[in-house]
């Protein structure tokens, strides 16, 4: 009977406290304590809480308040009065400790939530708060257990790059995960219009402001499997960061929307980095990785306090193949403009080279560039101001090498261009394949050189504005007999003497052209086959594409000696014309040097008749006939100071063009359509669209 009592009145106290708190709460008019709540918010953060709606309360074990129209004030540096905006608070409050004066709130869940996170122009985040009030109550903040966010939109505002990102917040969780304190995370939602969950671990609430913050988590973004592990150690001002990121997917162009991009379709991707930040910049160390068949490795720095951004590349591959990054030069193909004229009109945009500054060092040992394939690829270069210089870009070609160096500057009016482009004894195929030739010449070994200095504004202008040379040996190969029959005409027989019924056979072929602000002329021209020595000399005007081109020949083959007639190519490049040269037609083989000698830009070449063949450019005959020939000068002749001269300024490229002065370049190789297409092919390939 006495644990009966004692059981009873216990049940009697307990029902009748919990009537006494119910009745407490009855009679308590909530609304008047929200001048009580936001000056204890004051307190505790140095900041403003509003409260404009009138508290709801729903009673039961768990109490559950609601409130309209809350809002709580910005950093005083911020871009904007309010941090945080609310279209309802609820919570829901445990009742026991409410008898102990103490407020603890097992869930707050914010409907409609505007949240602003920024930095300023010194890095430091609005999350941070200032010193509290004076006169306010010292009182601690409510306990919170768990954290809900449905249907919010968070900003974040870069005070130092002054960018803006939107991220729209389907649902936010935070709930503890152990006794420590320990947040369980859970987020749903969209940067800007990308999609985005993760799931994890994170620290107490006192770690996203006093540091340091773990951070344990995994998900998505843009269709990729994400996972983040490490800590940060001054989260208040993103500071210490030490995290290891991977990240994959199976198409690495949606990550585009990541960087405010649009990428070209790219495949499956893998990606792993350690992100740290140890002078302020982002540093993306260890990094590795494949896309599609492509393999990097390296390291990436990233400064976005400076302006404009710098951007730190060093990169290393054993496999690189454009056709991976969206880029796949074999299904380029020339457009005619519509004008009438071979080379494009349309603008180069060079304005996003000052939106970086850089260097970079690239180290490939196979490099594929649709069908050409390059080994022990090395290149670096910097990026300031908007001037980029490639100071140095190297690779082997089958068993030669090629080599570029080239400045580009954006942050002028017009854009400028300068390059120099060497290929010493390389397989003639894949670099006339790279050049948009392929379809019309094929070679064993060739070398060339070219330098350009111009105006960047198009292609078109480019050529228009041309001043620099090119030079080219090709050993034996062979001619396309469309081309061949498109470039000579009534020489067609001649040159295709002993060749397929596809393609003339070459013996040999040397040009050596030079230009001065767009008007091109030959210098050399010599073109040796089983049936005829051709000579070439003339000039191209690249300003308006018409062709002033003559062609002096030699017949190797007595019965088809009266086909050796020189001819005249005139017409433009988008429709030359053929024709032969009445007057220079007497006399044939019989005064073809003599004739050849005052046409051509080279001496004597009574030699090169019936000229063997040459497998390499080392043993080339076209060459050694016309170096037997040529004056020599102990100067350095206008075209060595071309060829040689390509320097930061430009001035071995001018001084040795105007020396050429009305001599300037050429390629009777580019008259024509294919020739013509071949011309902005290689535009393309060194410049882009």
């Amino acid at each position: 009977m006495r644990i009966k009592r004692l059981l009873t009145g216990a049940a009697i106290v307990v029902v009748g406290g919990a009537a006494a708190v119910f009745a407490i709460l009855q009679s308590v008019d909530f609304n008047s304590y929200k001048d009580l709540v936001a000056q204890q918010v004051k307190a505790a953060t140095g900041r403003d809480l509003v409260l404009a709606g009138d508290v709801k309360v729903a009673l039961s074990l768990i109490p559950h308040l609601e409130i309209d129209q809350v809002s709580f004030r910005n950093a005083d540096w911020g871009s904007e009065p309010q941090m945080l905006k609310l279209e309802k608070l609820e919570a829901d409050v445990a009742l026991i400790p409410l008898l102990s004066s103490q407020i603890q709130i097992k869930q707050v869940r914010l409907v409609g939530a505007e949240i602003l996170l920024e930095t300023n122009k010194d890095g430091l985040g609005n999350w941070v708060m200032g010193e509290p009030s004076s006169g306010g109550s010292s009182a601690p903040l409510p306990q919170i257990s768990q954290v809900a966010i449905e249907n919010g939109k968070l900003r974040w505002h870069n005070g130092v790059t002054g960018k803006t990102r939107t991220f729209a917040v389907d649902k936010l969780t935070m709930a503890p995960s152990d006794a420590v304190g320990n947040l369980a995370i859970a987020i749903d939602g969209k940067v800007d219009t990308m999609p985005i969950s993760l799931k994890g671990i994170t620290g107490t609430l006192a770690n996203f402001t006093q540091g340091p913050l773990p951070i344990n988590a995994t998900g998505q973004i843009a269709g990729g499997d994400l996972a983040i592990k490490g800590e940060v150690a001054d989260p208040a001002t993103l500071k210490g960061i030490n995290l290891e990121l991977t990240l994959a997917g199976k198409a690495a162009s949606d990550l585009g929307a990541l960087f405010e991009a649009k990428l070209p379709p790219l495949g499956a991707y893998q990606l792993r980095t350690k992100l740290g930040n140890p002078d302020g910049s982002f540093v993306f160390d260890g990094l590795s990785g494949k896309l599609g068949s492509t393999d990097f490795t390296g390291r990436i720095e990233i400064d976005p306090a400076k302006t404009p951004t710098v951007i730190n590349a060093s990169l290393a591959s054993s496999h690189l193949d454009l056709a991976d990054l969206g880029v796949k030069p074999d299904e380029k193909k020339a457009t005619a403009p519509g004008d009438g004229k071979v080379f494009s009109a349309e603008p180069w945009d060079l304005t996003p080279l000052q939106a970086v500054d850089g260097q970079f060092h690239l180290n490939v040992q196979r490099a594929i560039l649709g069908s050409t394939t390059l080994d022990n690829l090395v290149g670096e270069g910097t990026l300031e101001s908007g001037a980029l210089k490639v100071t140095t870009l190297t690779a082997g070609l089958g068993d030669g090498t090629l080599g570029l160096a080239a400045n580009v500057n954006g942050a002028v009016t017009p854009a400028t261009v300068e390059a120099r482009l060497r290929a010493n004894n390389v397989d003639g195929a894949p670099l006339l394949d790279a050049m948009g030739m392929g379809g019309a010449v094929t070679a064993g070994r060739l070398n060339l050189e070219a330098a350009v200095q111009g105006p960047g504004s198009s292609l078109r202008a480019l050529m228009a504005g041309w001043n620099g040379g090119l030079h080219l040996e090709m050993g034996a190969g062979a001619i396309n007999n469309d081309f061949a029959r498109l470039m000579f005409a009534d020489l067609f027989q001649l040159v295709t003497f002993g060749g397929t019924a596809n393609a003339a056979k070459v013996n040999c072929m040397v040009t050596d052209f030079a230009t001065v602000d767009g008007i091109a002329g030959a210098k050399t021209l010599v073109l040796d086959t089983p049936g005829v020595t051709v000579v070439g000399s003339g000039d191209v005007n690249l300003r308006d594409e018409t062709l002033h081109l003559h062609f002096d020949s030699s017949s190797k083959q007595t019965n088809l000696a009266n086909l050796a007639v020189p001819i005249n190519v005139g017409g433009t490049l988008a429709k030359p014309a053929v024709s032969p040269d009445a007057l220079g037609a007497v006399g044939n083989t019989a005064d073809f040097a003599a004739r050849t000698a005052n046409s051509a830009t080279f001496g004597a070449l009574a030699s090169l008749t019936g000229v063997g063949a040459g497998t390499s450019p080392g043993e080339n005959p076209c060459v050694s006939a016309a170096a037997a020939g040529a004056k020599q000068s102990a100067a350095p002749s206008a075209g060595d100071k071309i060829i040689n001269g390509l320097s930061t300024t430009g001035e071995g490229i001018g001084q040795g063009a105007q020396e050429l002065g009305e001599d300037a370049l050429d390629a009777g190789k580019k008259a024509g359509d294919a020739a013509g297409q071949a011309i902005d092919d290689l535009g393309k390939s060194l410049f882009g669209n």
